[in-house]
């Protein structure tokens, strides 16, 4: 399955941030799926917000299933790409050992 990942990227240190992305990828690669990582398809930490959105509701759109990371509720872009993902009918993965693993690196 090609899971997406969203979760708060704006105002994070951007070492701490690509790491957490980093890591559920790693770990949802582990479990079978192709994964799209927002912070490698933006490539940019300085980018301007709404061409970052673009660039990753282009790639959501490519998934089956949307995986939030546990911080995702605080932030005003992963909430618009769970209500797409609802809206879609995507799939939500959620493995809580993988989410707090994820709790422990933020």
């Amino acid at each position: 399955m090609k899971v997406y990942i969203a979760g708060k990227v704006t105002g994070e240190p951007k070492h701490s941030c690509a790491l957490k992305f980093a890591t559920a990828q790693k770990e949802l690669e582990k479990r079978g799926h192709e994964v799209v990582n927002p912070i490698e398809v933006v490539g940019n930490f300085n980018a301007n917000w709404f061409h970052a959105m673009r660039l990753c509701i282009r790639e959501m759109l490519t998934c089956d299933a949307i995986y939030m990371l546990p911080d995702w509720h605080e932030c005003k872009a992963a909430k618009i790409e769970h209500s797409l993902a609802i809206d879609l009918s995507l799939a939500f993965v959620s493995y809580s050992e993988l989410n707090q693993r994820l709790m422990n690196h933020m």
